[in-house]
Protein backbone atom coordinates (compact mmCIF):
# COMPACT_ATOMS: atom_id res chain seq x y z
CA UNK A 1 0.00 0.00 0.00
CA UNK A 2 1.28 3.46 -0.90
CA UNK A 3 1.84 5.47 2.29
CA UNK A 4 2.23 8.78 0.48
CA UNK A 5 -0.64 10.98 -0.64
CA UNK A 6 1.41 12.71 -3.35
CA UNK A 7 3.90 11.06 -5.71
CA UNK A 8 6.71 13.44 -4.77
CA UNK A 9 6.46 12.79 -1.03
CA UNK A 10 8.03 9.35 -1.50
CA UNK A 11 11.48 11.02 -1.68
CA UNK A 12 12.48 13.82 0.69
CA UNK A 13 14.65 15.61 -1.89
CA UNK A 14 11.91 15.56 -4.52
CA UNK A 15 9.33 16.71 -1.98
CA UNK A 16 11.56 19.58 -0.89
CA UNK A 17 12.26 20.64 -4.48
CA UNK A 18 8.55 20.65 -5.35
CA UNK A 19 7.68 22.58 -2.20
CA UNK A 20 10.42 25.16 -2.83
CA UNK A 21 9.22 25.56 -6.42
CA UNK A 22 5.66 26.06 -5.23
CA UNK A 23 6.76 28.89 -2.92
CA UNK A 24 8.76 30.59 -5.70
CA UNK A 25 7.58 33.36 -7.98
CA UNK A 26 6.14 32.37 -11.35
CA UNK A 27 9.26 33.75 -13.07
CA UNK A 28 11.52 31.45 -11.02
CA UNK A 29 9.11 28.53 -11.55
CA UNK A 30 9.35 29.00 -15.32
CA UNK A 31 13.15 29.25 -15.22
CA UNK A 32 13.29 26.05 -13.18
CA UNK A 33 10.82 24.41 -15.57
CA UNK A 34 13.16 25.20 -18.46
CA UNK A 35 16.02 23.75 -16.42
CA UNK A 36 14.11 20.54 -15.59
CA UNK A 37 12.99 20.06 -19.19
CA UNK A 38 16.55 20.59 -20.39
CA UNK A 39 17.85 17.99 -17.90
CA UNK A 40 15.22 15.40 -18.79
CA UNK A 41 14.55 16.05 -22.47
CA UNK A 42 16.55 13.05 -23.69
CA UNK A 43 15.32 10.61 -21.05
CA UNK A 44 12.98 7.76 -21.95
CA UNK A 45 9.93 8.51 -19.81
CA UNK A 46 6.98 6.35 -18.83
CA UNK A 47 3.89 7.07 -20.88
CA UNK A 48 1.03 8.91 -19.26
CA UNK A 49 -2.41 7.50 -20.02
CA UNK A 50 -5.15 9.73 -21.41
CA UNK A 51 -7.08 9.18 -18.19
CA UNK A 52 -4.12 10.50 -16.17
CA UNK A 53 -3.83 13.51 -18.43
CA UNK A 54 -7.46 14.48 -17.90
CA UNK A 55 -7.53 13.76 -14.16
CA UNK A 56 -5.07 16.47 -13.20
CA UNK A 57 -5.86 19.43 -15.44
CA UNK A 58 -5.90 22.69 -13.46
CA UNK A 59 -6.23 21.07 -10.07
CA UNK A 60 -2.65 21.55 -8.93
CA UNK A 61 -0.64 24.72 -8.32
CA UNK A 62 1.75 23.91 -11.17
CA UNK A 63 -1.02 23.49 -13.73
CA UNK A 64 -1.47 27.25 -13.92
CA UNK A 65 1.54 27.49 -16.26
CA UNK A 66 1.82 24.97 -19.08
CA UNK A 67 5.64 24.94 -19.07
CA UNK A 68 5.80 24.37 -15.31
CA UNK A 69 3.15 21.67 -15.61
CA UNK A 70 5.12 19.89 -18.33
CA UNK A 71 8.35 20.08 -16.33
CA UNK A 72 6.71 18.60 -13.23
CA UNK A 73 5.22 15.79 -15.36
CA UNK A 74 8.67 15.10 -16.84
CA UNK A 75 9.97 14.84 -13.31
CA UNK A 76 7.09 12.62 -12.16
CA UNK A 77 7.52 10.22 -15.07
CA UNK A 78 11.31 9.99 -14.88
CA UNK A 79 13.01 6.97 -13.27
CA UNK A 80 13.21 7.14 -9.46
CA UNK A 81 16.99 7.70 -9.18
CA UNK A 82 17.01 10.29 -11.95
CA UNK A 83 14.05 12.05 -10.33
CA UNK A 84 16.02 12.37 -7.09
CA UNK A 85 19.18 13.51 -8.88
CA UNK A 86 17.19 16.10 -10.84
CA UNK A 87 15.46 17.33 -7.67
CA UNK A 88 18.83 17.89 -5.99
CA UNK A 89 20.02 19.86 -9.03
CA UNK A 90 16.83 21.91 -8.96
CA UNK A 91 17.38 22.74 -5.30
CA UNK A 92 20.91 23.97 -6.13
CA UNK A 93 19.55 25.94 -9.08
CA UNK A 94 16.89 27.55 -6.88
CA UNK A 95 19.63 28.64 -4.46
CA UNK A 96 21.53 30.22 -7.36
CA UNK A 97 18.42 32.07 -8.52
CA UNK A 98 17.74 33.37 -5.02
CA UNK A 99 21.27 34.76 -4.80
CA UNK A 100 20.74 36.59 -8.11
CA UNK A 101 17.60 38.33 -6.80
Amino acid sequence: MNMFKRWYDADAAVSRAINELEKSTEEIQVRCADYIIDLLKDVELEQMSLEDQYNYIMRRWYDKNIKVSHAIEYLRLSPKELRRETALKVLDYLEELKKES
